[in-house]
């Protein structure tokens, strides 16, 4: 089921400051003055509306954006600026409208949906905006005054006259559905429905009523196998009871054009809600609706018709559908806030925009790293660095250097380099797009396996999306961790256990768990992983012949594990014995290493897996010098 969270606006306070603050006043015409133009200063309460010097809440810099009051854009311009319900405020100048949500930092131009470097704000009753995104809404220009001030200008077209001001919130006059294209789906859209923000998620919408009695969410997910309309039910009952919901009515509908499911409950704040599961085209729908006044089950009845005017479906040629998707071209937004960066990315693919990560279900996938430059890096110099770990983490027959090519990222010098790599279950495609800007190195790396042409396809409109606020970067940020490869392929951190031992780990891998009070401690790296195992055991022997046991073929499969040695030795002065396998996992040739000895009734574990494609010298030296830092601690 889905979040179903009920969301709430800003008290009814500030809806009236912010009112109160938008009133109509007079203002310049275009017929008394050629253009109109706003002075203003950041950290400054004075400002110049036409040449008459006012009075207006201090502006100030967020995240590199100039934040100013919303509403001396109204008395500079004329503007038409209107509150839809307590959060969205819609700016409209002629044809042009911008759409912004107090706190959010998602933004509508026209039909545009984009990405604001900070959010609209009250601040002591003031509405804040940034002043770039409106003014570009108005079509204004902004330029640098002589004494550091910024300057707005507008030259008003002849057609631009006093409007008055719109307190309701139709901003898409001749819509009668609303929808989402990607996700194939329509709405009927009353008046009063105000769309709301879902986080830059299109799987999920929401939506509330003007006067904020009822809210809806509709989930959108791909879901392979069909369910009917009673499976539907069923689905319904168990994630409510799971969930400590009281139902009130339950009822399926497997006869409709579209079969559905419906139920309502009482949750335990005493919110009642409404439920519908719909089925069609290989996705499931989920859809949620409260109202906060309704106190019996049928008093969700008059949103029957809401409810029932879903349908899993998108005319694209019906212009009077107001699109909710921001997908184009198979491609959809990702946003960064922290590093102030925002891309395009498979729409399919799943987002992780905090850990810029992302990944198809065949394998692709995106990822971006931003880091300190070395001092005197340069790009050519930074795309060696990478060509030389690529040859020392890759025998010479498992990568192939493809190209590499002068480009430009964001408006600034880029260096972007194709390589094939294959780990052993073949070809893939690497994309590296590398950004050096103000100390600072913006890493792309796009992966697509073989048979992905699809996916390969996708990678220069990606590239030529991506829109970097260097700015925001050099503000926000000082020193931060450097990818310098030369330097960090030989540091180590020592790492202490209480189970009884310390080692050296090379600050090249990266760990998968690395609290060292625990038992099992694994660290990966390019091609491999190591793994502690430490734990009670009767004997070595005993762990030993568990090992054996696990490698048996008993079927000869020649993708199976084959035991090449059992060596009896010592390691870390103590007697060990140490069995080495190959073998073939999801296609990947590879070798493990087991060493195995014990002390003081602790019996140690240490694995060494490594594929055979990433068997360089080099590996196999940084492994073979971590084994030997094991030390006993003599706290054990």
């Amino acid at each position: 089921m889905g979040f179903k969270v009920l969301t709430q606006g800003l008290c009814a306070m500030l809806a009236l400051l912010l009112l109160f603050f938008i009133l109509p006043i007079q203002t310049a015409r275009a017929a008394e003055t050629e253009k109109l133009q706003l002075s203003l200063k950041v950290g400054s309460t004075s400002a110049t509306v036409n040449g008459k010097k006012v009075t207006i809440e201090r502006p100030y810099m967020e995240n590199g954006t100039v934040m100013v009051p919303l509403g001396v854009f109204k008395k500079t311009f004329g503007s038409k600026v209107s509150l839809e319900g307590n959060d969205i405020v819609k700016v409209t100048y002629g044809s042009h409208t911008g759409l912004m949500m107090i706190g959010s930092i998602s933004a509508w131009k026209d039909a545009t949906k984009v990405k604001l470097t900070s959010a609209p704000r009250m601040v002591s009753g003031v509405l804040m905006v940034p002043l770039r995104f409106v003014a570009s809404i108005l079509g204004a220009t902004l330029s640098q005054g002589n004494g550091g001030e910024l300057v707005i200008t507008l030259v008003p077209a002849d057609n631009e006259g006093d409007v008055p001001v719109d307190t309701g919130i139709d901003s898409d006059v001749g819509k009668t559905q609303i929808g989402n294209s990607y996700f194939r789906w329509t709405l009927n859209y009353p008046s009063g429905l105000i769309a709301g923000n879902s986080g830059g998620d299109e799987s999920v919408a929401a939506f509330s009523s003007t006067d904020n009695l009822y809210y809806l969410e509709i989930h959108a997910s791909d879901q392979a196998v069909a369910v009917d309309a009673d499976g539907l039910l069923e689905q319904l009952v168990r994630e409510v009871e799971l969930g400590g919901e009281l139902i009130l009515d339950q009822e399926s509908f497997p006869k409709a054009s579209v079969p559905y499911a419906r139920l309502v409950s009482k949750d335990s704040s005493g919110a009642l809600w409404e439920s519908r599961l719909i089925y069609a085209e290989g996705r499931l729908y989920e859809m949620y609706l409260t109202d906060e006044k309704a106190t019996h089950y049928k008093d969700l009845a008059k949103y029957a018709g809401l409810l029932g005017s879903f349908r899993p479906s998108f005319d694209t040629k019906d212009n009077k559908i107001r699109d909710l998707s921001t997908v184009k071209n198979g491609l959809s937004e990702a946003y960064n806030e922290d590093y102030g960066i925002s891309l395009q990315v498979p729409a399919a693919w799943t987002k992780d925009d905090q850990h810029f990560y992302y990944e198809s279900k065949q394998g692709s996938h995106l990822t971006v790293a931003i880091t300190s430059a070395p001092a005197g890096s340069t790009l050519e110099s930074w795309a060696e660095e990478l060509k030389t770990k690529t040859q020392e983490n890759f025998v010479s027959d498992a990568y192939v250097f493809k190209d590499s090519m002068k480009s430009e990222i964001s408006g600034v010098p880029a260096q972007i380099s194709e390589t094939q790599l294959n780990f052993g279950n073949g070809w893939t495609t690497e994309y590296q797009a590398l950004v050096l800007k103000n100390g600072y190195r913006y890493y792309f790396e796009y992966v697509t396996p073989a048979g992905q042409e699809e996916d390969k396809a996708k990678f220069k409109a990606i590239i030529s999306s991506i829109d970097i606020n260097f700015d925001h970067m050099k503000e926000n940020f000082g020193r931060i961790a450097s990818d310098d490869y030369k330097i960090i392929k030989n540091k180590t951190i020592t790492k202490v256990s209480k189970n009884g031992y310390a080692i050296d780990i090379p600050r090249l891998w990266t760990p998968n768990q690395d609290v060292f009070e625990t038992q099992l401690v694994e660290y990966r790296f390019i091609g491999g992983r190591f793994q502690i195992n430490s734990k009670p055991e009767s004997s070595v022997d005993y762990a030993v012949n568990m090992l054996k046991d696990s490698y048996q073929n008993k079927n000869n499969d020649p993708k199976g594990p084959h035991i090449e040695s059992i060596v009896e030795s010592t390691f870390a002065g103590v007697p060990a014995t140490i069995l080495t396998v190959h073998q073939i996992k999801n296609g990947v040739p590879l070798r493990s290493k087991q060493v195995v000895f014990g002390k003081n009734e602790v019996v140690y574990t240490i694995t060494v897996t490594l594929n055979d494609a990433n068997a360089t010298a080099e590996q196999q030296a940084l492994l073979d010098k971590t084994l030997q830092s094991f030390q006993f601690t003599g706290n054990e």
